[in-house]
């Protein structure tokens, strides 16, 4: 068995081993201070972006009241498109131009679908809301829409997607 006596590198090697720790310590922490700042720049840009699509759909639910399908009293709506106003979704490609087929009227599975085939469309600052109805079923005294709402922000990814089942009564 060797015994070393010269014990003057010890200081040393205890030191590196502590620096050590530290710098490993403070990049853990740098890394969560960065992560929870990047979770909450995404928790407002969600927000903005969910916000934007419920006065989306504010607006959307009082161009329903006071429009048909004869009488689009907001610009946002698509050209055409208010033809799915005050009639059920069966009647849909019959009476509606822009659909040769159902499918194509009520598709729903990804936001893409309301984006691409939306039936009104309206701009708030930095986010763009789209809206479709999905479906309409009529009785004795009003209607029953389905309708689906996307916003999308401008300038990043974000995007709100939210669905209303909206009861309209005369």
């Amino acid at each position: 068995m060797i015994i070393v006596k010269e014990k003057d590198g010890i200081a040393l090697i205890t030191a590196l081993l502590l620096s050590l720790i530290v710098v490993i310590f403070g990049a853990a922490v740098f890394t969560l201070i960065l992560t929870s700042t990047r979770h909450s720049g995404n928790i407002k840009r969600y927000t903005s972006s969910l916000e934007a699509t419920k006065g989306g759909m504010e607006d959307f639910i009082s161009t329903l009241k006071s429009s048909d399908w004869t009488n689009a009293s907001d610009p946002n709506w698509i050209t055409g498109h208010i033809c799915k106003l005050r009639r059920d979704t069966n009647l849909w490609a019959s009476v509606c131009n822009f659909c040769t087929t159902l499918t194509q009227c009520t598709s729903n599975s990804d936001p893409a679908d309301i984006i691409n085939f939306a039936d009104w469309k309206k701009n708030y600052g930095s986010y763009t809301v789209y809206a479709k109805i999905i479906d309409c079923k009529g009785y004795t005294n009003g209607f029953i829409y389905n309708f689906e709402l996307v916003g999308v922000a401008n300038s990043t990814n974000e995007r709100t997607w939210i669905q209303v089942v909206y009861q309209q009564m005369f």
